[in-house]
C-alpha cells in the first residue's frame, strides 16, 4: 500500500519537475529532525509527531521531534531558516509562524517566502465563532444586531494581540460594521476559561470546540469555506450572513530554502501519507481542525495569498507591531 502511494505521488511530482532520478538513493542516510516551534502537548506537537512517524515509514530512517518553543513560534522557525538545506531539518509551520508573526512581530528575523521551501499542508484550522450561552445569542445575525444596538458592550477574547483570533475578530468588526472590544490573553486557554465564565462574550478560535460539550459555549459559525466536519450542523460565516468571510489557519511542513528536489518529492509523499491516515484524521478532527492536503506549489500560493489578506486586515484594523 505504501509502495503504491509512493509511486503515484512521485509520478505526479515528476510530471511537475519536482522529482529526481536519484530519488531514495541519496536521502535520507541518517535521522531527520522535525522542529515543532511550540511546547509539547498541543495541537502543533501532535501534528508534528504524526508527520514524523509517517516520514520515518516512507523514508526508512528514524525521525526526531525537536520542540524548540519561544516567541510565539519565532525561535524554532528562525532556527530552521538558518539550517543547512540538506533535508535533515524540517519545520512544522503554520499561518502563525509564516503569516501572522512576520506581520506583527518586530523579532521575526526571517522572510516567510524567501527563506523556506514549502513541502505540503497537513490541516486547515477554521476559526469557530463561539459565544457564552448566557448571552442568549443563537446566530451570527443576532450577535451582529446586539452589537449594533449596544456598541462597545460586547467583548471578544483572543490568544493575544496580533494572534489568529485577533485578526478574525477584527475582520468580523470590519465586515459586519460593528464595535466589539478586543481583550487579549496570553494564550487561547485562559481566554476560553473566561468565555465559559462570561467575563468575555465572544471568541473566534478553534479552541472553543473543547467547551461545547460543557454547555457553556455555543458555536454560531465557522470561518472555513465549508462546514467543519466535527460540527456539521454549524453554518459557515458566509451561510450565516457574511458572504465572503473566510479565514483559515493551517499547518504544513517546510524545509529551509533551496531544498533539493528529491527531498521535496519524498517529503511530500510523507505529507500525503499523513493526511490520508485514518488515525491522523480522527485525532485532528477531534482537536477542531480538518485534514487538508496541498502540494508544495499550492502551499506556496496559499502562503502568498494569506500574507496579502492578513496584511490588508492589519492595515485596515490598525493592528500594531509587537516589540
Amino acid at each position: 500500500m505504501r509502495s503504491r502511494l509512493f509511486s503515484s505521488v512521485l509520478f505526479a511530482l515528476l510530471q511537475c519537475g519536482l522529482g529526481s532520478t536519484a530519488l531514495a538513493q541519496s536521502w535520507p542516510s541518517r535521522p531527520v529532525t522535525v522542529v515543532v516551534p511550540y511546547p509539547p502537548g498541543g495541537l502543533a506537537d501532535l501534528t508534528g509527531r504524526l508527520y514524523a512517524e509517517r516520514l520515518a515509514a516512507v523514508a526508512g530512517q528514524a525521525t526526531v521531534v525537536d520542540n524548540r518553543a519561544g516567541a510565539a513560534g519565532i525561535v524554532g522557525t528562525a532556527y530552521v531558516a538558518r539550517s543547512a538545506p540538506d533535508g535533515y531539518t524540517m519545520l512544522l509551520g503554520n499561518n502563525g509562524t509564516h503569516v501572522i508573526q512576520p506581520l506583527v512581530s518586530a523579532t521575526a528575523s526571517y522572510d516567510p517566502v524567501r527563506d523556506f521551501t514549502p513541502l505540503g499542508t497537513l490541516t486547515d484550522a477554521p476559526q469557530l465563532l463561539g459565544v457564552n450561552v448566557g448571552t442568549g445569542l443563537n446566530s451570527l445575525a443576532e450577535l451582529i444586531a446586539l452589537a449594533k444596538r449596544e456598541p462597545g458592550k460586547l467583548n471578544y477574547g483572543s490568544a493575544g494581540s496580533g494572534s489568529f483570533g485577533n485578526f478574525g475578530g477584527e475582520l468580523l468588526k470590519l465586515m459586519a460594521g460593528i464595535d466589539i472590544v478586543h481583550v487579549p490573553y496570553k494564550g487561547s486557554g485562559p481566554a476560553v476559561l473566561d468565555l465559559m465564565a462570561g467575563r468575555i462574550q465572544v471568541m473566534l478560535d478553534p479552541a472553543v470546540l473543547t467547551q461545547v460539550k460543557s454547555g457553556r459555549v455555543k458555536v454560531l459559525a465557522t470561518t472555513g469555506p465549508t462546514r467543519f466536519v466535527g460540527l456539521p450542523e454549524v453554518p459557515t460565516m458566509s451561510e450565516a450572513g457574511l458572504p465572503g468571510f473566510q479565514l483559515i489557519g493551517w499547518f504544513g511542513i517546510f524545509g529551509p530554502r533551496n531544498l533539493p528536489r528529491e527531498v521535496v518529492a519524498k517529503a511530500f509523499v510523507a505529507v500525503t501519507a499523513t493526511v490520508q491516515d485514518p488515525e491522523f484524521q480522527k485525532r485532528v478532527i477531534a482537536a477542531g481542525v480538518t485534514p487538508s492536503l496541498r502540494t508544495p506549489d499550492a502551499m506556496a500560493a496559499l502562503l502568498k495569498s494569506d500574507l496579502a489578506l492578513y496584511g490588508d486586515i492589519k492595515k485596515r484594523a490598525n493592528i500594531q507591531v509587537v516589540e
